[in-house]
């Protein structure tokens, strides 16, 4: 009994930072979805995700890897992007995080 929580603690350890950090990720571009409006250029919204990013320490991934587009009216901030993080010796697990977030006036 004494292993199998063993094991489920130690999973749970190497997991948790990551899946942590996606969610902060999400919370950051919410943030940068909220300050902005339709009316604003692309790149003024690119320059809050970057000074987003800084503030924030977002290490997952770097502002140039999140798109940012106009779909029809609507702007998009887009970040997909996966992680491994290692368990065992040849094991790993990977996180595959796919955000998209409309900027709505």
């Amino acid at each position: 009994m004494m292993g199998l929580f063993s094991f489920f603690l130690m999973v749970s350890i190497r997991l948790l930072p990551t899946y942590m950090e996606g969610r902060s990720l999400m919370t950051v571009l919410e943030g940068v979805a909220a300050a902005s409006n339709k009316a604003e250029p692309l790149t003024m919204i690119k320059r809050r995700v970057m000074n987003s990013f800084i503030a924030n320490r977002v290490e997952a991934l770097t502002p140039r890897q999140v798109k940012v587009y106009r779909d029809k009216d609507t702007i998009i901030i887009s970040a997909n992007y996966e992680k491994r993080v290692p368990l065992f010796e040849g094991v790993d697990a990977v996180f595959m995080f796919t955000d998209h977030i409309i900027v709505i006036e």
